[in-house]
């Protein structure tokens, strides 16, 4: 892709504006004759190799590696087109995080404290079908239902908490059926040696490599860029040239918007030649949902991309709704209002949230708490997600009757899979 030189300058000027550092560890796993076969990518908030994730929390540490290996490192620079084995606590394995990876470059690791209950079974199925391959960490020969190991296809056995007994009493179950048996923890040479006598095809350990740190600067947008897109969100149509020239005048936008267009969706053999090239391809309503999607995380302080997904179903609900009931013209202003509506959750500074952007009057109305249909709308859209069954009956006969109740699941499912699909482009 080609820029002017003012552009490029502009851009990295602003990548000097405000970068912080990022940290991530990689381990490799070595296959029987001693070639990388993938990485374990691990936890890490500081320049000290360890991690301290029994500090933040499982979700929180899996949370980081997810967002840190895909936004600011890249995976053919982590791991060099090798898989990557992340850690999955039982949350995450719930919360559908996972579909937010390649299921060619990313092998599932549950963590050897998730508990199987029916909704992790259920989780760990529809990865399955989905194509990701499934790891068991820190196996110690304890019993596995068969309902469970029929999903496993790796099995990383702990050499570190095992006897030599224990491991040669569970290996060969194991590998009749079926299972990739990986060493880890592996230290001593007698270690590799037993490992591939009872058939492990993988090793993964000290014997062979530590953790290997890794250190990135993390950009963030300028406020320049943040204030005139906000600007551009207001007008009643979106000028794609004055979009343009922010986003080639803010190297963090720049990245943003080329990790996006490198889908198939958007790119399709299409050689994109200009950031206003890119954006056309997008057009407007997803240029229009992209910039606010990125907004809302800078405003939210957060990098939960659960709390942005919930964002996003409620916008596309609001917006569903008002086009259900004839009423396409607030269209738009629904979609922002839904994605606006979780900075309520900081009620305290909420007005000074609201004043930091240019949105349309109907959007704060109805955030600010005035009485009006897409206030109603975005009720009807947090009573379903919630499950207040009574109040959604109420809010739908008397506040907005010629909304159907019968049409909402409909609605939901289309509105959680579009959410889905956005926040899958995002982190492509």
């Amino acid at each position: 892709m080609e820029f002017d030189k003012n552009s490029q300058n502009a851009a990295n000027a602003t990548a000097g504006d405000s970068q912080s550092s990022v940290y991530i560890a990689r381990q490799p796993i070595f296959d029987a004759s001693g070639q990388v076969e993938a990485y374990e990518l691990l936890y890490r908030n500081t320049e000290q190799n360890f991690s301290n994730a029994s500090t933040i929390g499982d979700e929180e540490a899996t949370s980081a590696v997810i967002s840190e290996s895909i936004l600011n490192f890249g995976m053919y620079e982590l791991t060099n087109g090798k898989k990557a084995f992340v850690n999955f606590a039982e949350g995450y394995l719930l919360n559908k995080a996972a579909y937010l990876l390649d299921p060619g470059q990313f092998v599932i690791e549950i963590l050897e404290n998730v508990v199987f209950t029916v909704e992790v079974i259920d989780a760990v199925y529809s990865l399955k079908a989905a194509g990701f391959e499934v790891a068991l960490d820190d196996y110690i020969g304890t019993e596995i239902p068969e309902e469970i190991l029929s999903m496993i296809d790796i099995v990383k056995i702990d050499f570190k908490d095992t006897t030599s007994q224990q491991r040669a009493a569970f290996a060969p179950g194991l590998l009749k059926a079926g299972k990739t048996l990986l060493a880890e923890k592996v230290e001593t040479k007698e270690d590799v040696q037993e490992a591939t006598s009872l058939g492990c095809q993988l090793l993964q350990g000290y014997y062979f490599s530590k953790p290997v740190m890794m250190k990135k600067n993390s950009m963030e947008i300028s406020s320049v860029s943040y204030q005139k897109l906000s600007k551009e969100l207001t007008a009643a149509d979106i000028d794609l040239n004055n979009i343009a020239w922010v986003v080639n005048s803010d190297a963090h936008m720049t990245f943003k918007l080329l990790k996006r267009m490198n889908t198939l969706q958007y790119y399709r053999g299409n050689s994109i030649t200009s950031i206003k090239h890119a954006l056309v391809l997008m057009g407007n309503d997803e240029v229009r949902r992209w910039i606010m999607l990125i907004l809302l995380r800078d405003m939210s302080n957060t990098k939960s991309d659960e709390l942005i997904r919930a964002a996003l179903i409620r916008a596309f609900m609001c917006e569903k709704m008002t086009r259900e009931i004839g009423r396409q013209e607030l269209a738009p202003a629904a979609y922002s209002t839904g994605m606006l509506s979780i900075l309520s959750n900081n009620a305290q500074n909420l007005e000074e949230l609201l004043n930091s952007i240019q949105i349309p009057v109907l959007v704060r109305d109805a955030l600010s708490g005035k009485d009006t249909l897409l206030k109603r709308l975005l009720e009807i859209a947090i009573s379903y997600e919630t499950g207040h069954w009574n109040k959604l009956e109420y809010l739908i006969s008397y506040s907005v009757p010629e909304l159907s109740l019968k049409l909402l699941p409909g609605l939901y499912m289309m509105s959680v899979s579009a959410a889905d699909d956005m926040l899958s482009k995002e982190h492509a």
